[in-house]
């Protein structure tokens, strides 16, 4: 608490690209939106120079740990763990301004009563609109025609409408569930694995993972969009896009060690795929040395595909303000992350 009133903490890296940075406008507009809270709310807004902790200045420790004496709630990405208990004393919950907290993990310096909170939810109407532009391009054999045109070649490769096909999604979860919704406008027929959520209403059917192999044959899209855990890393290797057929295009939306890498150049130099998008990689930002660059029938977009340059930090503190609302009245918070499942 700051006086009477519940303590935010805004926590940005200031090395970070804007859409991912709260000013004070976004603050004076949250307090527009919701002026009875106005009397209830102290709002603070600090940065870093990195997210990365180890490249800290003494002055930006100095700065949020002056803030985080009262914090409340922490609205931010990456901040010190050690300790966090004693130079936080009455931090009750943290918002991660990403839907991933894996840069995080393990969980064992979260203290006993503090709730971690995720973006999950926000990136979709960008996220949306991004993933039926894929479908599109990878229907439409974008990759393969934008890799003849680097290379000169007139390689006039005809397709279908997309009407019909099938999408199978791995993970229909937030990000999954807006593909799946995308899909079924499209006219797709789409199936779900999922090892969770048993079905979906924009999901034909949804599987667990054990019955992958059976609904890869006959995918004519594979879509990556399950979130990264202990259960998910590497999940989809050369073995499993061997099960795909040569007609199949795969992308990637989610986090980049779901996907071998290798294994995806490999199968599109065969032209054992058709295609590929990926927005998310191993490494980010993508080496310069990385054989990704020279890989025929891919798209690389760096991991842009869901972040709303103009709404994605109001859409955050929206969620914030739910939330705090949601405490005020003894309301279930949206978005605890399952510190047991690392997402």
């Amino acid at each position: 608490m700051r006086g009477n009133k519940t303590h935010i903490h805004i926590e940005n890296s200031r090395s970070s690209v804007e859409v991912f940075k709260a000013n004070k406008k976004h603050v004076e507009d949250l307090f527009a939106r919701n002026a009875d809270l106005a009397d209830k709310l102290d709002i603070t807004i600090g940065s870093s120079n990195y997210d990365e902790i180890e490249r800290w200045s003494k002055e930006d420790f100095k700065e949020y740990y002056g803030y985080m004496t009262t914090a409340d709630i922490l609205v931010g990405y990456s901040f010190p763990t050690a300790d966090i208990e004693t130079y936080a004393p009455n931090l009750r919950w943290i918002h991660f301004i990403s839907s991933g907290v894996e840069h995080i993990s393990p969980f064992n310096w979260v203290p006993s009563g503090m709730t971690l909170i995720n973006n999950r939810g926000v990136h979709l109407p960008k996220s949306g609109e991004s993933f039926a532009t894929f479908l599109g391009m990878l229907n439409s054999a974008i990759p393969r025609l934008l890799t003849a045109q680097r290379n000169h070649k007139w390689d006039r490769v005809f397709t279908t409408i997309i009407a019909g096909k099938t999408l199978v999604i791995l993970g229909v979860g937030h990000q999954g569930g807006e593909m799946a919704r995308k899909a079924k406008e499209m006219g797709l027929q789409v199936i779900g694995i999922d090892p969770y959520c048993k079905e979906h209403p924009c999901c034909d059917v949804v599987v667990t993972t054990d019955k992958m192999q059976e609904v890869f044959a006959d995918a004519d899209f594979l879509a990556i969009a399950a979130p990264l855990t202990k259960e998910t890393k590497g999940i989809i290797g050369k073995e499993q896009l061997g099960w795909l057929p040569a007609k199949a295009g795969v992308m990637n939306v989610s986090r980049g060690p779901l996907l071998d890498e290798i294994a995806l150049h490999e199968k599109l130099c065969a032209g054992e795929l058709s295609g590929a998008i990926l927005d998310v990689f191993e490494t980010e930002p993508l080496q310069e040395d990385s054989l990704l660059w020279r890989t025929p029938n891919l798209i690389i977009t760096p991991h842009v595909s869901s972040d709303d340059l103009v709404n994605y930090i109001p859409l955050t503190l929206d969620l914030t303000i739910e939330n705090y609302r949601n405490e005020l009245v003894g309301k279930p918070l949206k978005n605890i992350v399952d510190t047991s499942r690392e997402f």
